[in-house]
């Protein structure tokens, strides 16, 4: 192990567009800890991550330094060949990932882990709190998952005994102190070597009222608070001054308006029928799913769009997909001509899989500025959002953070740009441990003897 590193804490702020750390000073952002953190350590406010910019993928290439088509999570959601992806689970268990993580390197060198929702990690570790939901459920449907795959059995229980507050400010748009008050009780009282968490607030608020508003600063000085709180758990276990500090992100995030739904083009044009899925929960609307005789279909990630044929070889199809989507690029459906700008363009698949994305499509789709992608399978191909904010972009269109601070992390201040493929193997070697199957390299950040 490098100097006074015995330890590692590794903090995801979900959608911490490297601009609010970039423009602190100009937005007024109270958040003195992760200032404190930037100036004690070493910080990259300008980190390119992989395509597609969601949160599963991303955070599955924090903790492989793999590309997405190489560990394999290529999206949130499971792609489910027989339905809609929308009709699928979510991939909430380790065991989808097909590289090897930090907490398999960690048990290699028999190390504790730690987990509080850290995505893609049900299942892993020690200790698991993990992030698994009920979709369109309510808390207490996903508490009872949630209890269902904890690690070790009991833990959810245990801490909730200890805490009355821990259930006190869940609700529908806030979940993260029920997240920090189970990593303060791990951190505390079972002390890990390696700990993992994950708060997702930041990037709830900015889906519902857009990136860079008094909402989204509001909830970050939230977010700051439970940094402080978590370090001292650390603080009262007695570890924080021999713990390495870890503040990562998983995407940026950009303001929209509008949705384009690739499913009705794609249905238009023939490529594929839809039905109405027979188990929508009593009283709720039926969601539409894809019938099993589908000839291409897309794969929805916020921003970008994967749209994966059936037949990989059939060039007829390929061709009739692209075409499907000439007027969209040529700025002729939904009014986008009296705007002046086509809401999308395509991307060719060698294009995108130098990004990690995903190896089974035949092209992909970017949105463009102000747009993003949609569920649809009937209707108009371009409609207004509810939704006020989106990610999934190419990388090249934001960045996100990164901040390495605390025990054996050298003061370096602003390491410029970064690729996100070298934050596994950095936090690795803050611990003396390799990933097997990292794409990025180690940067050299700690102390020496």
């Amino acid at each position: 192990m490098t100097e006074e590193t015995k330890r590692s804490l590794v903090i995801s702020i979900d959608g911490l567009d490297a601009r609010y750390l970039q423009r602190r000073d100009e937005y007024g952002l109270r958040i003195p800890t992760l200032r404190r953190l930037i100036r004690a350590g070493a910080s990259s406010l300008n980190v390119r991550v992989v395509y597609p910019s969601v949160t599963y993928p991303v955070h599955t290439t924090i903790v492989t330094g793999a590309l997405p088509a190489r560990h394999g999570i290529v999206g949130n959601e499971l792609f489910v060949p027989l339905g809609a992806p929308q009709c699928g689970e979510w991939h909430w268990f380790a065991r989808d990932i097909q590289a090897e993580t930090l907490w398999d390197a960690a048990h290699r060198r028999g190390l504790s882990t730690g987990i509080v929702s850290w995505p893609v990690a049900g299942g892993a570790g020690d200790y698991n709190v993990p992030e698994i939901k009920k979709i369109d459920g309510s808390l207490r449907e996903t508490l009872a998952l949630m209890i269902t795959h904890e690690r070790p059995r009991g833990i959810i229980e245990e801490v909730a005994a200890r805490d009355p507050q821990l259930y006190a400010q869940a609700n529908r748009d806030e979940h993260d102190d029920m997240r920090t008050r189970f990593a303060e009780y791990i951190i505390a009282e079972k002390r890990p070597d390696l700990m993992f968490v994950h708060l997702f607030d930041l990037d709830h608020f900015q889906h519902d009222y857009g990136p860079f508003t008094p909402e989204a600063f509001a909830i970050l000085e939230k977010l700051d608070a439970y940094v402080a709180r978590l370090l001292e758990a650390a603080t009262r276990a007695g570890t924080l001054s021999e713990t390495a500090i870890f503040i990562v992100s998983d995407h940026g995030f950009a303001p929209i308006s509008r949705l384009i739904h690739p499913g009705v083009v794609l249905h238009r044009a023939g490529l594929l029928s839809v039905e109405e899925d027979g188990d929508a929960p009593q009283g709720r609307a039926p969601r539409m799913c894809v019938t099993a005789d589908w000839r291409a279909l897309p794969s929805l990630t916020g921003g970008s769009c994967a749209i994966i044929l059936n037949d990989r070889a059939d060039r007829e199809t390929f061709e009739k997909a692209r075409a499907a989507f000439d007027d969209l690029r040529d700025g002729g459906a939904g009014g986008v001509t009296e705007r002046g700008v086509a809401p999308l363009r395509l991307i060719d698949a060698e294009e995108a899989h130098t990004l990690g994305a995903d190896p089974r499509a035949a092209f992909f789709l970017e949105a463009a500025d102000g747009y993003a992608f949609g569920a649809n399978y009937a209707g108009a191909a371009v409609t207004e959002s509810v939704m006020r904010g989106q990610h999934g972009y190419l990388p090249s269109r934001y960045a996100t953070s990164f901040i390495a601070s605390g025990a054996g992390i050298k003061r370096r201040g602003d390491l410029g740009e970064l690729s996100i493929l070298d934050i596994g193997p950095t936090i690795a070697l803050s611990l003396g441990l390799t990933l097997g199957d990292a794409d990025g390299q180690a940067l050299q950040l700690q102390k020496q003897r």
